[in-house]
């Protein structure tokens, strides 16, 4: 791969062996500039995009991410996943806080029938 070009052409370039030799692989080169070689073994195009190495997927039509890519959405993922733990658990205590004040009203209200019931039954 030649990143900066102008030491390769193409830029990039793959070889197989075949009978003990090494060989240049065929590439296809787009309007674009993209230069690409089809692996069989990896069974991935290898691309020089976006300023790096990158390896396409035919089938899915998607770049493969680069071991950095997929642990940067693997934390992202994470990142998510603890906000919105956060937000259940300030639902979860506000929805507590409000059943802890209407259980005060109830057992006020109790408090409050059971002594007009003591009194209506004691005529002391």
């Amino acid at each position: 791969m030649d990143p900066v070009g102008g030491v390769y052409d193409p830029r990039v370039q793959g070889f197989e062996l075949i009978d003990g030799a090494y060989e240049r692989m065929s590439c296809e080169e787009g309007p674009d500039g993209l230069v690409a070689v089809w692996s069989p073994v990896l069974q991935l195009e290898v691309r020089f995009a976006d300023g790096r190495l990158r390896f396409w997927n035919r089938e899915t039509a998607r770049y493969r991410q680069l071991p950095e890519e997929e642990a940067e959405a693997q934390i992202e993922s994470i990142e998510r996943a603890r906000r919105e733990a956060e937000a259940q658990i300030e639902s979860i205590e506000r929805a507590l806080k409000a059943e802890k004040r209407a259980r005060k009203v109830l057992e006020a209200r109790l408090a409050k029938f059971e002594a007009e019931s003591r009194s209506t039954r004691d005529p002391t």
